[in-house]
């Protein structure tokens, strides 16, 4: 088994002066969305809608699991706390875990997955016992590149407008030359994959210049992944 905190005023003033040199950044590099494509707002409730539901989904296959090999037993019922990335997955969990009572597991291969190797247990009561606790750890803490097929139809209209109308010309303007971006349906076919189109292919020789082109015209997944 395996992707809000109370608002603080310090966090709330640098989102602010982050959204706005982000705004400058796409006014200054952009060009208007088309108004047929859904604002970013609408794609992300939209994609965590989507992502939500095939993660309930998982939860109930393990529910169905967690029964037949215990019994009729009632499970928890937690919503999600908060969407983690995947190498983040590991640490998190082994936090929870540890909140659950049990310390001894650890993240393993890069955060992706936990090592219960170092759990100590007595009898079938505690083995019943970190089954729920997992069970519960991974309501609160999924991680949503795991449902990517239930929300590409979602992100990657808004993604390819995005990559046309800002990363391109932003690109451009920066003085960047930039791979054809593909149709709708090679677009979409490739979002969120490792044959993805990457609009920084030819940015450059070095990992400097990559970064400083990212950084300047940042990526649709850049944007979509780091909205709250």
């Amino acid at each position: 088994m395996r992707e809000r905190d109370a608002a603080h005023p310090g966090r709330v003033v640098v989102a602010l002066a982050l959204a706005i040199s982000f705004a400058a950044l796409l006014g200054a590099c952009s060009t208007a969305p088309s108004p047929t494509t859904p604002a970013l707002a609408q794609t992300l409730a939209e994609r965590d809608a989507a992502a939500a539901a095939a993660h309930a989904q998982t939860l109930e296959r393990s529910a169905v699991f967690l029964r037949e090999k215990w019994g009729p037993v009632a499970l928890p019922d937690e919503a999600i706390e908060r969407w983690v990335v995947a190498s983040s997955w590991g640490p998190t969990m082994v936090r929870c875990l540890s909140d659950e009572g049990f310390p001894g597991v650890q993240p393993a291969d890069g955060g992706e997955r936990i090592d219960f190797s170092g759990v100590r247990v007595s009898g079938p009561r505690e083995l019943f016992e970190i089954d729920v606790a997992v069970y519960r750890c991974q309501s609160l803490y999924p991680v949503r590149a795991w449902f990517d097929d239930s929300v590409r139809d979602i992100e990657a209209p808004w993604a390819l407008d995005y990559t046309r109308s800002v990363v391109v010309p932003c690109l451009l303007a920066s003085g960047h030359e930039v791979p054809p971006v593909p149709t709708g349906e090679g677009f979409r076919a490739g979002w969120r994959t490792e044959a993805a189109y990457d609009p920084f292919a030819l940015v450059g020789e070095g990992p400097g210049a990559r970064t400083r082109a990212e950084a300047l015209c940042p990526a649709a997944e850049t944007v979509l992944d780091g909205a709250p």
